[in-house]
């Protein structure tokens, strides 16, 4: 998938290799920034993700990433690090495995307005593979952001709490849903989603 503006020519797809090991970096460095990491934080779930990427064509260089993380759903960070509200546990507990996923790393380098983007990339990626939920624990500025630009998409599933230094909120994307609700309040976004789950997925690779 690419698209352009006035300035920049991106592509975006999923990570391999090089660019993967760029989209970790970004990752890292924008997480540390902020807070959210500490410079010697490991991160237990790198291996167990697949890593998306918007790559300014020009420079070659990865400007966003997110990741997509594949764990059973006790062991998603969302369950392991807040208290679920037992109503909403016990039906996701029962998500058939491989229909679900944790949506992570959501970040970007300023200037480069490539959000939704990342998130059709994920979208297409996932209803390609049979996912039908994501899972995420978002900081509440981004959260707030995610729903006003999405139409309150990311449902809230559990207690808020300070997590990776911040005020952070357990939620859930029920695509299906996600995507009746988008095509009455936001029908360009939905549009795009929809174009993007019909076209092959890119591996991006240095």
């Amino acid at each position: 998938m690419k698209k352009s503006n006035f300035q920049y020519q991106y592509q975006f797809g999923i990570a391999s290799n090089q660019v993967r090991k760029e989209a970790v970096a970004l990752h890292r460095a924008r997480y540390q920034d902020v807070g959210f990491l500490k410079d010697d934080e490991e991160d237990p779930y790198e291996n167990d993700s697949v890593y998306f990427v918007a790559q300014e064509m020009t420079r070659n260089q990865v400007v966003g990433v997110t990741r997509l993380i594949f764990l059973p759903v006790e062991k998603l960070p969302t369950f392991t690090n807040f208290n679920i509200y037992n109503k909403d546990y016990t039906k996701l507990i029962m998500l058939e495995p491989g229909s679900y996923a944790e949506m992570s790393a959501f970040t970007k380098m300023k200037n480069h307005d490539v959000g939704v983007f990342l998130l059709a990339s994920i979208y297409q990626y996932s209803y390609q593979h049979g996912i039908t939920h994501w899972f995420a624990n978002i900081d509440e500025r981004v959260y707030r952001y995610l729903n006003r630009v999405f139409s309150e998409i990311f449902k809230e599933i559990g207690n808020r709490r300070v997590y990776m230094g911040s005020v952070s909120v357990p939620c859930v994307v029920d695509l299906e849903n996600a995507m009746i609700q988008m095509k009455e309040r936001r029908p360009k976004i939905h549009e795009l989603f929809l174009k993007t789950s019909y076209r092959e997925m890119e591996v991006l690779s240095k």
